[in-house]
């Protein structure tokens, strides 16, 4: 009985996330398999009599049926305002704005649409910067769009304005919400840090002490990434744990009957505070409802459970957020790597860690200064320094730090790599690197945020800033030498990888149904570790030797992707945003980021600016300027007639005219691929562009045959285009047409 709570709000828990994730017919099918399975709970006398399984199956039950009708109730309402018509807004800012590549991010709540009273959230997109604050009443003219990124749905935006041309004009209200305060102080902290650090060490403080990871700038968030150490610039347990123990230590002078109440309170204020200035992010709000839960349990002085505690914020954090915000991939991440902790860190610690002859696993201490130091102290005792048995504490506390990281990892792993097709593989050496250092980096960044505002302890704060550079400094400094090593960050294709899932799964379930289950689990996991090692390694030597050229479906435009050896090169021709948008979301899964991108005027560059996401960047922008500019902005390489770039050792890109229209040429390999645009004629193309290995062009020219190309590729869904292309299948050795498929063609 001691963790129902825990399965009830993990399944409750559990089952929206797929509900979240699946198809919404397919939601009905999951209700009916919840009911179906609950009915067979309470008609089968040996499980009725067991509450856990029927609990869960309602837990099920009710989870589709609070989807569903959140479905119905909250989110096809607001749905419904996005038109092809422009409507008048008038909107709430109720967050801090935030920069994303080319975009700024501004979250609404709006007032009305039209002079309609709408009780939603919009999400709105702008190329520039403009002076607003949190409470601010924003009015513009937009067209609206259902929101297709499921991060942002997940968060409640399930409508967007993305536009450059969008005109807002901003009130300040006459009176500000309690939220408003927290965002001040949440400027404040951001003031000290900038004024005492300088610019990476105080982006590194902002991130780990308030969750700003935008304050990273974006090669810093890919180190992080590519180190596997990304959960240290988020909000999580171990700061709510850090501000717990501080309040109960300054706290603890107070000894009247009662007190533990007062305790109470003031911390669950605190917490509560320190939730409003991180912005109430899902991640924190598990972190915040669980600390709430052990503190009142310390206070009715009752044991603690902590996974009973997951378990009540399973079901709690749905009522804050909404039934949709169970898909936010930074509260899974954080929900199923706390359930992974609190189920397998304590037996992986004790296999690996050291014991002492009464079996006991020495460790350090290092809560006693917080707690209190203990009777031995009082009496002014000492204790001999032992350097064996530090060096086994030392031991001790490695292993610890592998076991958590380890066990973390177990849930985190597959979902990382289900969701962003790619793994760090040193994230257990980061964890044992950089847990010290980020520990102390939050005491000492709580510590200075706290002193600069008492003017009489600034020089204590600037004292303890220049320890904090140096430990951002070594922070930072291992994060780039672990990012960059050698296959520290790896991508991954969803089929080896489905396939070492399945076999570890079916080892698993070998093991359990073993009688001795111990014996031959290290056999499993090395087992498991070598076919994974094995697709890995497999996986990586196809990528190196392949190239191949994917057209895309976009309707009646080019949007072309070149893999070459595992790197994307784009390039895009007359591409409808919607269709731009669905392919680079596709893409940031596959690849991650294309190196080079081709534009061939400012709308392609706006549109692939415009769209792309935080999981999707383009490195450089080639954009073909006709006046004959040359010369490099920012990531923007600007070019004229003439030009040839060497984008890698076997792989070229030249552009040349015809009849005023670039015609773009790839030489890979040998192979010459020349992407020709609508306006195109084939009279006036320059004869080695027609006699191409591979032409791709949009639709059927009328005077085809006078093309000398051996393959040729049409992006283009139409029945006329399709029914031509059958017929131009005669004058070439191959004819391929998108239609609604992407197009794979191999480059050898």
């Amino acid at each position: 009985m001691k963790r129902l709570l825990a399965q009830i709000g993990i399944t409750y828990f559990s089952v929206l996330v797929a509900a979240f994730y699946l198809p919404f017919l397919w939601v009905y099918v999951l209700l009916g398999i919840a009911l179906m399975t609950t009915a067979v709970f309470f008609i089968v006398s040996k499980w009725r009599k067991t509450i856990f399984l029927p609990a869960m199956a309602i837990a099920a039950v009710i989870a589709c049926a609070v989807h569903i009708g959140y479905t119905y109730i909250a989110v096809i309402p607001i749905e419904n305002y996005a038109t092809e018509e422009e409507h008048l807004i008038e909107a709430t800012l109720t967050e801090e704005p935030h920069r994303s590549y080319e975009k700024v991010y501004y979250q609404l709540k709006t007032v009305t649409i039209d002079g309609d009273k709408a009780d939603g959230k919009l999400l709105l997109k702008l190329p520039r910067m403009i002076d607003v604050e949190v409470d601010d009443i924003l009015s513009f003219r937009s067209q609206i769009n259902v929101t297709e990124n499921q991060y942002f749905r997940a968060k409640g935006f399930y409508i967007v304005s993305d536009s450059y041309d969008t005109v807002v004009t901003a009130v300040t209200p006459e009176s500000h919400s309690l939220y408003y305060q927290a965002v001040r102080m949440r400027k404040s902290m951001r003031e000290a840090f900038d004024m005492y650090l300088p610019e990476d060490s105080a982006a590194l403080c902002k991130a780990v002490l308030i969750g700003d990871k935008y304050a990273l700038d974006l090669p810093l968030r890919e180190n992080f990434r590519y180190a596997g150490s990304s959960y240290f610039i988020v909000v999580s347990g171990m700061h709510f744990a850090v501000i717990y123990l501080i309040i109960t230590k300054l706290l603890s002078f107070i000894r009247f009957r009662g007190a533990r109440f007062l305790r109470l309170g003031t911390s669950l204020i605190i917490i509560f505070g320190y939730m409003a200035i991180t912005g109430f992010q899902p991640s924190v709000l598990r972190s915040g409802i669980m600390i709430s839960f052990i503190a009142l349990g310390y206070c009715l002085r009752r044991q603690t459970y902590p996974l009973n505690h997951l378990g009540l914020a399973g079901l709690i954090m749905p009522c804050f957020l909404s039934p949709y915000g169970a898909g936010d991939i930074g509260l899974i991440l954080s929900f199923y790597a706390t359930m992974s902790i609190l189920l397998w860190a304590s037996p992986i610690t004790r296999k690996l860690c050291y014991r002492d002859e009464y079996g006991n696993i020495p460790m350090f201490d290092f809560g006693r200064w917080l707690r209190g130091r203990g009777e031995r102290h009082k009496k002014k005792e000492k204790v001999p320094f032992d350097a064996l048995l530090f060096r086994h504490k030392l031991r001790n506390a490695v292993c610890s730090l592998i076991a958590v990281s380890l066990s973390a990892n177990i849930l985190v792993f597959p979902i990382t790599v289900f969701v962003f097709h790619e793994f760090s593989a040193v994230t257990l050496l980061s964890a044992v690197l950089l847990y010290p250092a980020i520990y102390l980096i939050l005491l000492l960044s709580l510590a200075v945020c706290v002193l600069y505002r008492l003017w009489i302890l600034k020089y204590v704060a600037m004292a303890l800033s220049v320890v904090l550079d140096l430990l951002c400094k070594l922070v930072l400094w291992i994060v780039d030498t672990l990012g960059n090593l050698p296959f520290a960050h790896i991508r991954v294709g969803s089929g080896w990888f489905f396939l070492w899932l399945a076999l570890t799964v079916i080892l698993g379930v070998i093991v359990i149904l073993c009688r001795n289950h111990y014996r031959y689990l290290r056999l499993a996991a090395f087992c498991s570790a070598f076919l994974l090692l094995t697709g890995l390694v497999t996986h990586t030597v196809i990528e190196t030797q392949t190239c191949e050229l994917e057209v895309y479906a976009c309707g009646d435009g080019l949007c072309i992707g070149l893999n070459y050896q595992g790197d994307l090169y784009l390039f895009s021709m007359d591409a409808k945003m919607k269709y731009v948008y669905r392919i680079t979301d596709d893409l940031s899964y596959r690849y991650g980021k294309a190196q080079a991108a081709l534009c061939l005027k400012e709308k392609d560059l706006r549109t692939y600016q415009l769209y792309r996401n935080d999981e999707f960047a383009i490195s450089d922008y080639l954009l073909y300027d006709s006046s004959g500019t040359v010369g490099d902005d920012d990531n923007v390489i600007r070019f004229g007639d003439d030009s040839v770039f060497a984008l890698d050792d076997d792989l070229t890109l030249s552009v040349g005219m015809a009849d005023q229209t670039p015609v773009p040429m790839i030489n890979v390999n040998g192979k010459r691929i020349v992407i020709l645009s609508k306006k195109v004629s084939v009279d006036d193309l320059p004869k080695e562009y027609r006699s191409a290995d591979v032409i791709v062009l949009s639709k059927a020219l009328a005077d085809h045959e006078k093309l000398r190309c051996g393959s040729l590729i049409i992006s283009n869904s139409d029945d006329s285009a399709i029914a031509t292309a059958k017929i131009m299948q005669d004058c070439y050795n191959e004819v391929y047409i998108t239609g609604e498929e992407n197009v794979t063609y191999p480059l050898r």
